[in-house]
């Protein structure tokens, strides 16, 4: 098997699950209650919490964990929405953020919010005068991702972070293709929130983050008993929360290395794709080496998808696999305007474990399935 679909779900790393199951075998008790055992898997939980703070250079921040990145994305952007509306009701964000942001967008402007929706450009970022430009004393929220989940563009989220220093907007990052793949500091990109989700790093799903500063008041999304700070009621799952932290520490402790390799690696198949007749490359060179878009003209996406799993070959497409009629891309629309090449767009997506056999492997039958359908 070749499974090149990392951007949509990681295989848990084996040391992650024993984490989990060591945690719980071991501190199981409810980490709110006083007794000596619930004490434990209190310290354990808090321990946790700082080792997220700590690997991404955190000082003065703190981690909220939740059931992963779309809730994290909701718990921030509502979180701010209503608390802080009195302030005023201008957000701002990009046409190509992922659903759990770009749904969170119409869910407030139906509610009388007024939403901004910047225009990625052809490299599929938006840049930091378009932010300045539509800046206004009523906007509360900006909410940009760091790399978009289809394109692998990346947004200059660092430029962005000093812009908003000396403005009263909050600033919100879904860092989920971003965190634990390209380096990345809190002291050097300063934003407000930072949404993150473990299974896109070898962690385990229904395990997220949202990293917020230490003072940081926002209204709670769920009413209970108060936990995680009053902003995530419920009893807190310890052992997800240590996974979480073991899968963030061994996706960033040696990421300089794995970022060069799976450059490396994609760029073999930038260099291959770019000789095959029909095929376009919608990704921007300046994007995450993690996340190559192309568009293969004139083959349904779906069709070459199919010829791949029989080989058990395993990459992605925006249209599910039984539609019946081609769906376009709405991020490789906006970033070419070409409608044709949102209906045909791929996305193979790279893992710091895939290797250069397996993308010459996948190569070679890549280019055979399209010779083959054509």
């Amino acid at each position: 098997m070749i499974y090149l679909d990392n951007a949509a779900t990681t295989p848990p790393e084996p040391s992650v699950l024993e984490t989990y199951t060591k945690v719980y075998e071991s501190f199981w008790a409810n980490p709110h209650s006083l007794h000596k055992i619930g004490e434990r898997a209190e310290q354990l939980l808090e321990q946790a919490r700082s080792q997220v703070t700590t690997l991404l250079d955190g000082a003065g921040y703190r981690a909220i964990f939740t059931s992963g990145a779309t809730e994290s994305n909701n718990l921030a952007i509502r979180g701010v929405a209503e608390m802080y509306r009195s302030r005023g009701n201008h957000l701002i964000t990009t046409n190509s953020e992922h659903p759990s942001v770009a749904n969170v967008m119409e869910y407030l402007e139906q509610r009388g919010f007024r939403i901004t929706r910047l225009p990625v450009g052809a490299d599929g970022a938006v840049t930091v005068e378009q932010v300045r430009e539509v800046l206004t004393d009523d906007t509360i929220l900006v909410s940009i991702m760091m790399v978009n989940n289809e394109s692998g563009a990346i947004n200059p989220i660092r430029e962005l972070a000093q812009l908003l220093k000396n403005h009263r907007a909050l600033f919100h990052v879904d860092a989920v293709q971003g965190v634990g793949k390209i380096p990345f500091s809190l002291q050097e990109c300063p934003v407000d929130f930072l949404s993150l989700s473990a299974h896109k790093f070898f962690g385990l799903k229904g395990s997220g983050t949202l990293i917020l500063r230490e003072r940081q008041i926002i209204q709670s999304q769920m009413i209970g008993g108060g936990q995680e700070f009053d902003l995530r009621s419920g009893t807190a799952d310890v052992p997800r929360a240590a996974a979480f932290a073991k899968a963030l520490r061994l996706a960033t402790e040696n990421l300089p290395v794995q970022h060069a390799e799976v450059t490396r690696l994609n760029q073999i198949i930038h260099q291959r794709l770019n000789g095959i007749d029909g095929v376009i490359i919608n990704s921007p060179e300046t994007g995450s080496p993690y996340i190559l878009n192309c568009s293969v003209a004139g083959i349904r996406p779906e069709t070459i998808l199919h010829g791949l799993v029989k080989k058990e070959i395993y990459i992605s497409t925006v249209s599910a696999c039984s539609s019946k009629k081609t769906e376009l891309s709405p991020i490789i629309l906006a970033m070419t305007g070409d409608e044709d090449r949102a209906a045909h767009a791929i996305r193979i997506s790279l893992s710091s474990k895939t290797t250069e056999s397996e993308i010459i492997q996948f190569l070679d039958q890549f280019e055979s399935t399209i010779a083959e359908l054509r």
